[in-house]
This record gives C-alpha cells, sequence and structure tokens, in this order.
C-alpha cells in the first residue's frame, strides 16, 4: 500500500550545506554533532572548523569554484574538509581511496582540480597521477588513529561563503561500468533533497547515524552525514564496516540508525547469534537493495527498516519510509518527481511488465546537472525530457516499483530475458550461501548460460548438485545455472555493489562445476538426468 508522505522540504534557498551548518549551529551549537573513535564535536564548533578550514583553504590559494580533489578515510577529519571546501565556495571531487594506475589518472585528469586535500598516505599515489599534475598542489592531512589529526595549511581568516541552491556542491564519479567514470555535477538543493530524511523515513533529531560506508560515496556522505546534520541528529563516523564488530560498535557509540547494503545484512546473518544482536540499541536501518528476508532479519534484530532508490544522478526519487512489500523493492514515487517505466522507444509500459525507469523533477536543481566535459553524455542520459537510470524496473498497479536488473546486467538464454538479481536472490535464500552473483558467460549454442558464484557460509558450501536442484525448485527452468562456483568474495564497489564486469570477463572458472557434465539438467518438467 502506497505509504502517506509527510512533511514538506524547505523553500529551495534554504537547501543548501551552508545554511544547514548554520541555522544548526545558531539553533543548537553545544548539540554534538559528528563522532568517531576518540572525537566528538557540537553543532557550534563543527562550523567554526568548517570556516577556519575555509579560510586556510582561501589563503592557500582555493577559490571559489575551483574543482578540489578530496581523498580521505572515514573521519571526523575527512567531513571537516568536505564542510571547509563546501563553506570556501569550492567543489569538492571526492575520490575512491582504492583508485590508482589509471582509475586515479582518469580522474586526476578529467575533473580538472587544481588541488587536492589527502590523508599522509595517499600522497604519493596523487602527486603522481596523470604525469603528476597534482605535484606541489596537495594539502596533506596527518590522521591519528583515534582522535583528531591536523592539516597542513597555512592560517587564514574564517569564511562561509553564501551558497546558492544551484551552485555546484561537489562532483562525484560514477563506478565507470560502461566505461570511464563520468563526474556527476551536483547542485546544493539535488544535495539536500538526496540527503533528507523527511520522506524517507531515516533520522529523527533524537539519533544517532553510524555510517560505515565511504565519505567519498553519495550514500556515506549524504544518506550517513548529511541526513544526519539536516535532522539536527549526530553522525558516528566508522573507520569501516565490520561484520564481525559491527553489533559492539552500534553499542559502544549509542547509535540507533545505520544504513546497510543487502550484502552488509547478510554478512551480519551469517554471523552467529550474540546478546547484542537485540539490545545493541539499533532502532531503524535504511536498506539498500532490500534482501529476500528483510522481514526475518529486522526480527532477528528487533528493529524496523526503511528503503527507497537513490542515485548519484536523479537524487532519490522513490521511497519507502516503512519498507516494502517484499524482495527488490523501491518504495513508491515521493513528491516533487515523476517516474515511468518504459520501453526501448521510451513508450510507457503497462503496470508488472519491465522497462526501464526514467525520472524527472518537479523543481529546477534537484537533479544532476550533467556529466562534467560530457555533453553527448548528457544528452543521451536526458533524452525525451526524462532521465534514463538504466535500471530494469516492474511497477504494480499500487505504484510500487521492484528492481528486476541494471539492464547492462540481464542474462539472455534460448531466447528468454532473465534476471540477474533474481536469480541471486533466491541462492541467497540458501542456508550454506551468504553472497552471490549471477551473469552470462558465451554459450557453445547461442547466446548466454548463466554462472553462478557464490560465497559459502563459514560452515562449508554446499554441494553444487544440490544448490542445482534447489534452485530449480524455485527458478524459471531457463533461469537456473549451469555453472556453479564457489568463490571466497565477490569484487565489490565502494558502494558494497558487485562489479558484474569483471566476473563477465574471466569467464567460467577452471573449477565451476558443470551441470551437463554432470549430467543434470533443468526442463519445464523439472530437473532430468541426461
Amino acid at each position: 500500500m502506497k505509504p502517506s508522505f509527510e512533511g514538506s522540504l524547505p523553500p529551495l534557498a534554504e537547501r543548501t550545506v551552508t545554511h544547514v551548518l548554520r541555522e544548526r549551529a545558531e539553533r543548537h551549537p553545544d548539540r554534538p554533532a559528528l563522532a568517531g573513535p576518540g572525537a566528538e564535536l557540537g553543532y557550534g564548533p563543527l562550523m567554526d572548523e568548517a570556516a577556519a578550514m575555509a579560510g586556510a583553504l582561501c589563503a592557500y590559494g582555493v577559490r571559489p569554484g575551483d574543482r578540489v580533489l578530496l581523498m580521505m578515510d572515514n573521519h571526523v577529519d575527512a567531513v571537516v574538509a568536505w564542510l571547509g571546501l563546501t563553506c570556501a565556495g569550492a567543489v569538492e571531487v571526492p575520490v575512491n581511496t582504492a583508485f590508482d594506475g589509471g582509475f586515479l589518472d582518469h580522474v586526476v585528469g578529467d575533473s580538472g582540480a587544481v588541488a587536492a586535500i589527502a590523508d599522509e598516505h595517499y600522497l604519493g599515489r596523487l602527486e603522481a597521477a596523470d604525469g603528476g599534475r597534482l605535484r606541489g598542489r596537495t594539502i596533506a592531512h596527518a590522521p591519528a588513529e583515534t582522535g583528531r589529526g591536523r592539516f597542513d595549511l597555512p592560517p587564514g581568516e574564517p569564511v562561509i561563503a553564501e551558497a546558492r541552491p544551484w551552485d555546484i556542491a561537489a562532483l562525484f564519479y560514477t563506478s565507470g561500468t560502461t566505461g570511464p567514470s563520468k563526474g556527476v555535477l551536483l547542485p546544493h538543493a539535488q544535495a539536500y533533497g538526496y540527503a533528507s530524511p523527511v520522506y524517507i523515513g531515516a533520522v529523527g533529531h533524537n539519533d544517532i547515524s553510524h555510517v560505515s560506508l565511504p565519505l567519498f560515496h553519495v550514500g556515506g556522505q549524504l544518506w550517513g552525514v548529511y541526513n544526519a546534520l539536516i535532522a539536527g541528529a549526530r553522525a558516528y563516523i566508522s573507520p569501516r564496516f565490520s561484520a564481525s564488530g559491527f553489533w559492539r560498535e552500534i553499542a559502544d557509540s549509542g547509535s540507533t540508525f545505520a544504513i546497510l547494503t543487502g550484502a552488509m545484512a547478510r554478512f551480519l546473518e551469517a554471523r552467529p547469534p550474540s546478546p547484542l544482536d537485540r539490545a545493541s540499541g539499533l532502532r531503524k536501518v535504511c536498506l539498500a537493495p532490500v534482501p529476500a528476508d528483510a522481514d526475518a532479519f529486522c526480527e532477528r534484530f528487533g528493529i524496523t527498516y526503511c528503503a527507497g532508490y537513490g542515485s548519484t544522478e536523479a537524487a532519490t526519487p522513490l521511497a519507502a519510509p516503512h519498507g516494502v512489500s517484499g524482495a527488490g523493492g523501491l518504495g513508491w514515487v515521493r513528491p516533487g518527481f515523476d517516474a515511468l517505466v518504459v520501453d526501448e522507444h521510451d513508450m510507457p509500459v503497462p503496470d508488472g511488465q519491465i522497462g526501464e525507469l526514467v525520472v524527472r523533477p518537479h523543481e529546477p536543481w534537484t537533479m544532476f546537472q550533467g556529466y562534467a566535459g560530457r555533453p553527448e553524455a548528457t544528452a543521451e542520459a536526458w533524452r525525451n525530457s526524462y532521465f534514463h537510470t538504466g535500471d530494469a524496473v516492474r511497477r504494480m498497479p499500487d505504484g510500487e516499483f521492484f528492481l528486476v536488473d541494471r539492464i547492462r546486467d540481464s542474462i539472455r538464454r534460448r531466447g528468454e530475458n532473465i534476471s540477474s538479481v533474481e536469480v541471486e536472490a533466491e541462492a541467497n535464500t540458501h542456508p550454506r550461501v551468504t553472497d552471490a552473483a549471477a551473469v552470462g558467460v558465451p554459450s557453445e549454442h547461442s547466446e548466454e548460460e548463466v554462472l553462478l558464484l557464490a560465497v559459502a557460509h563459514p560452515e562449508g558450501p554446499p554441494d553444487p548438485a544440490e544448490l542445482f536442484r534447489y534452485l530449480a525448485d524455485r527458478l524459471p527452468y531457463f533461469a537456473v545455472p549451469r555453472f556453479i562456483a564457489f568463490v571466497p568474495e565477490l569484487p565489490r564497489s565502494a558502494s558494497n555493489k558487485v562489479m558484474k564486469g569483471p566476473l563477465r570477463e574471466a569467464g567460467v572458472p577452471a573449477d565451476a562445476w558443470d551441470a551437463e557434465v554432470n549430467g543434470l539438467r533443468a526442463t519445464r518438467r523439472g530437473v532430468i538426468e541426461i
């Protein structure tokens, strides 16, 4: 049933990072805003530090509109650096801390950054990138194991530049799964709409938001930290996600809200029962994507969940503040957006049929303002007045949307289109599987075969033939994987999404189990021996 979205966003002029920072500091200067291992900052001191950082950056030579790379681990100082850049009127360019070589060369060169702020252990990589273009223009941050570090910057007069909703706040790079990563231009109003807890049903004034997603990703920075700042809550910055230490950190930090990917939820479910499972203090999580056993997950840990659809380009046009009705649910269209499901000619398809999700906003500046330096790619994504997400979805009669797959990840086998997401969802229900990815691999017959790569439960993997039969009972016969291989882990992006490109390119592992070689085949009549 479609939720009744409560509340509303403030006037467009107030949807800027600097307005939020100043308003919170004036109303609740002593209220805790940020915390991390050995560190804590109230809203008043946070604004003062951000303004001081902005003044130091101006003294260093950073000017309004300049693009500045930010390559830092998860800690309180990384948030201060982000807010300092914003208060200086500069454009933050977060960098994946795993980037090196050609990946880093591309971001350094493509962004046109004039400087970089980085933890000391990343300086060598940055200064060598793109032929050394930033050598001599890097600002070192000396981190501390706990508590606060220090920035190598000259002193300056505190500055808070006035931001407008159309000013570009950040340049985030996409994962680049369809070629070199593209820089997405986010204006202030879009960042606010993405992060606002109003429609997603996330944090409240008295919550503590646990942030373990990386801050160089929109999920960590916006849904994590900025979400809490808008609500006047506190954000606890965790250095990294750890399934074994998660519940202890939740309890010790007093966190009441957290953002979890579906993979993170599965890792937590695979852990042995603990007294902290229902006694950590966690109240609610945001799950994306929603796993098949979301209700069982929440029951085990005594929590509730919210969900939604967010992308770097489209903000959060779909939301489900009280959860969804099934696995893969994305929620309903929230106020301020239109969303359609269309075919390859951009014509709407009937409810229940698969098509591409396209969206558009009602207000200006509330979605991305293009791919930096790529007008053709921007025009292609925005064709026929809608942004094309690249996601295959279904819309149900009550308006709820469900993710089927990334269009480029769908598998074509024997004349049928197969959702890799649905194959993975069923594989993940097996008690001896903790994570799974399905990809298409070349077939000696025609089109593709389905390869399932699974991470086994700590107690050991299932028998491949038993897993094959298990899936044959739950999937259309044409979607049952012919090949099954067990791997220690799946390659994941910073946002915990499985990177399927490398899996497809690698093909069938040499030690993979092959159903046909082992005399089994899934048919309309069930599994037969051949």
